[in-house]
């Protein structure tokens, strides 16, 4: 059986019973980071909460899951195989998702397991309402497409049923991204927390403008997660086609504004609506 087990996203003490109970009777590992994994188990069994066992280890992650996938057998999965991702739930922002499709379409029963998770440990640290949120994992690496994302969330979510943005940057891009949130919307408030559930866990709060004033001379480094929510837009009223021409308007006036709303050109409009008049 194949079994997606959550590790603790920081403290150890966040492990549960049932991914220990899991994990005592694993024999095979698909890791995403064979060192991480066996770094957390060697701590669990120091911590007695797990007994010593021969285990196999594989790697298991977005650049060779492909190909392992097509090299394994379905009988690979009779005996208890384990896989997890270095931190948080599989599947969110993290490799498991090829494990579950590959599950489903060859029969393996297989079980997640629940466990903590960064998007949503950040959302309930935010107090930005109990109505969900949208998770984006990473923002973009590039400049422009990243200001791009941030607009486009702001148009999606910028209104009165609009919920909070949650997605993961790195210490090394924080402070370039929260600059472009600056230009994109620097009503928006937000909530920025790094290292959590770890002794360094740190955290900020306000609109962007008033995080960047508190981040100064601040250590940044970590893993970072933002909860952002969009100031409300005032919505623009738009008009069709249809009813630009219902308005009793001089041909030369419609067909401009026609133009605008279609792949029309002004001339072509004009000499339309001259020939109804007709």
């Amino acid at each position: 059986m194949l079994y997606l087990l959550p590790t603790p996203i920081g403290n150890l003490a966040d492990i549960t019973l049932h991914t220990l109970d899991i994990l005592s009777k694993a024999e095979v590992f698909l890791c995403e980071d064979t060192r991480i994994s066996k770094q957390l188990l060697s701590l669990l069994i120091q911590k007695n909460l797990l007994q010593p066992k021969d285990r196999d280890f594989y790697p298991f992650h977005t650049h060779n899951q492909d190909k392992f996938l097509c090299e394994i057998s379905k009988d690979f999965f009779s005996q208890n195989v384990v896989f997890m991702s270095d931190a948080g739930m599989p599947c969110i922002s993290d490799p498991g998702s090829a494990l579950v499709n590959f599950a489903r379409s060859n029969d393996i029963e297989f079980e997640i397991v629940l466990g903590g998770s960064a998007p949503t440990l950040a959302f309930a640290y935010s107090g930005f309402g109990d109505r969900g949120y949208v998770f984006d994992s990473f923002l973009p690496h590039k400049r422009e497409e990243r200001r791009e994302k941030l607009r486009y969330w702001l148009r999606a979510l910028g209104n009165e049923n609009g919920v909070p943005l949650v997605c993961f940057e790195s210490p090394h891009r924080l402070w370039e991204s929260l600059g472009d949130l600056l230009e994109v919307d620097k009503d928006c408030k937000l909530f920025a927390i790094k290292e959590m559930t770890k002794k360094f866990q740190k955290s900020f709060f306000g609109n962007v403008e008033e995080v960047l004033s508190q981040m100064q001379g601040e250590n940044l480094q970590g893993e970072w997660c933002l909860v952002i929510e969009f100031s409300k837009q005032t919505l623009q009223k738009t008009l069709s086609a249809d009813e630009i021409l219902e308005f009793p308007l001089p041909p030369k006036l419609k067909s401009k504004l026609l133009s605008k709303l279609t792949d029309i050109s002004t001339k072509e409009w004009y000499e339309r609506l001259i020939q109804e008049e007709k």
